[in-house]
């Protein structure tokens, strides 16, 4: 089992939550008052993450919070592993997904017909959120960016200092190809999550992080715009 993780800045790490690498990506970000987690991959993936963490000699004490960028299955899927290592972690969550994801909202809707009567199937871990979070506050010294659409209560994270974003599935590619929002059919308002894109190319940065596809460095920015002007998402 790989679980080398990647650093990406420093303090800042990815790792793989699933064993295809960069298929499913999570973040361990070093902050003033210990360690956050950026999302928890899928049911199979605490013990991936968990070993990652510990070969950067982080213990479940240093884990001082779990942020959830959305409330997705791929993002939460762990969450109760992660309690069960550190149950001392707060978990932080924008306030539109922490009422999903502590069970007091039913999740949102796909725009795919199809997919959308599949949801009916899809239970959720539940989890209480001891802090819902706003655009424009601070996790370890990433600024959060509302940026809805992929879900309607989806965030990105910025940091100023590493000219690094976090795009979560703002951006995503699945299984190869990079896209807004990762695909239109896994999007609740496609539109809306083309907008959340654009949003994202008047920030300043350099390297580009996605929770599914590799770490763009060379031309990030560019890229993205790319990506923006070729989606019909209409």
């Amino acid at each position: 089992m790989t679980t080398s993780p990647e650093e990406i800045a420093p303090g800042v790490y990815r790792i793989d939550a699933f064993s295809i690498s960069n298929a499913i990506n999570v973040f361990a970000l070093s902050g003033e008052h210990g360690w956050t987690l950026v999302d928890t991959g899928i049911p199979s993936s605490p013990k991936r993450i968990q070993a990652a963490l510990t070969s950067l000699g982080i213990a479940p004490a240093h884990l001082t919070r779990i942020y959830l960028t959305h409330h997705h299955q791929d993002h939460i899927g762990g969450i109760p592993g992660m309690r069960t290592w550190a149950p001392q972690a707060e978990i932080v969550a924008p306030e539109h997904e922490a009422e999903i994801i502590g069970g007091e909202q039913p999740l949102d809707p796909s725009s795919n017909r199809i997919l959308r009567s599949l949801q009916r199937w899809n239970k959720l871990p539940t989890a209480p959120v001891g802090r819902p979070l706003r655009e424009g506050e601070v996790v370890a010294g990433f600024r959060l960016i509302a940026t809805p659409g992929h879900t309607l209560g989806h965030t990105s994270l910025l940091s100023d200092e590493h000219g690094l974003l976090l795009t979560a599935d703002a951006f995503g590619a699945m299984p190869r190809k990079l896209r807004v929002g990762v695909r239109r059919e896994l999007c609740t308002d496609p539109v809306m999550a083309k907008r959340s894109a654009e949003k994202l190319l008047a920030e300043h940065y350099e390297t580009v992080v996605v929770s599914h596809g590799p770490v763009l460095r060379a031309n990030a920015k560019r890229r993205l715009t790319e990506i923006v002007e070729q989606c019909d998402y209409a």
